[in-house]
């Protein structure tokens, strides 16, 4: 039996969650319910044989479902399985706005949800999720880590090494984006830096085990001829390097000072920088 999925094994897989904007996994949908649930289950009533809601916390929902759907409150249904039912429908199936809007609502309903407000913030830190949750105001709200056109562009720079076969960056794409997903952010920016060197090294004439004497000699070769952007990526590629970096950080401590922003940007501008050594290259041998 296969311990992993077709697109995954061919290197298929999509984005990193942090980047996949307009879209929350299903994996993550049910964290986000059983979350929900927890809450609802705390402000439940009982009576033999019987779960339902009153008093306050018939009211809370009678405010957040009316709001969600655009009914009167008074018309909303409170009844206990159809309620839960309806909200795990909305968790799990709905759009993705749908989620963020009923979660900006049962947030920002009264303070005593506050502490809610809090497990949600941290749930979606801990997932890298796509958005971010900014509590440090009311009222609270939902803001995208990064725009839509930045992922295709991302993607499209992802696709264009699996083309050229550049499996090596690919792997470790694949490996910068696995390490994202999971929280390992030390690790996802030294995959992301391994993905250029992997390029670079294939493409050069005398292949070098680091970027930085690779660098040079592709602008010797006129592989890069951009000055300016040579400088940038070797000032980026230090950052990885020394003894501050990613690199030695890993050897000496269990994690290097970065978090989801400073992976997110690293794997999109080596994926990005990836690609155009890969172009340039085809320039050069066409």
């Amino acid at each position: 039996m296969l311990d992993q999925p077709f697109s995954r094994r061919h290197g298929y897989e999509p984005l990193p969650e942090a980047m996949r904007l307009e879209h929350l996994s299903r994996e993550f949908r049910i964290q986000i319910w059983n979350l929900i649930r927890s809450s609802l289950i705390a402000i439940e009533s009982h009576a033999p044989g019987l779960t339902f809601f009153k008093g306050d916390a018939k009211r809370f929902l009678e405010r957040v479902l009316g709001q969600l759907t655009e009914t009167p409150e008074d018309e909303v249904n409170t009844d206990y399985e159809r309620t839960m039912a309806f909200v795990k429908g909305v968790v799990l199936k709905r759009p993705f706005f749908s989620v963020l809007s009923l979660l900006e609502i049962v947030c920002n309903d009264d303070a005593s949800w506050e502490p809610f407000a809090g497990q949600v913030h941290d749930l979606f830190e801990h997932h890298a999720a796509p958005y971010r949750f900014d509590i440090s105001l009311r009222p609270f709200h939902f803001i995208p880590r990064g725009s839509k056109e930045q992922g295709e562009a991302i993607q499209q720079a992802v696709d264009t090494l699996r083309q050229a076969r550049m499996d090596g960056a690919s792997a470790h794409l694949r490996k910068a984006a696995e390490a994202m997903n999971g929280g390992r952010y030390a690790d996802s920016v030294a995959n992301s830096i391994h993905a250029v060197e992997s390029v670079a090294c294939l493409i050069d004439s005398k292949p070098a085990k680091t970027l930085g004497p690779a660098l040079k000699s592709l602008k010797d070769r006129g592989v890069l001829n951009h000055e300016a952007l040579a400088r940038g990526f070797a000032a980026l590629y230090g950052y990885s390097s020394d003894e501050q970096g990613i690199r030695h950080a890993l050897l000496d401590r269990n994690e290097a000072n970065v978090g989801l922003d400073e992976a997110m940007f690293m794997y999109g501008a080596c994926a990005s920088f990836a690609a155009y050594l890969v172009s340039k290259h085809r320039q050069i041998n066409e």
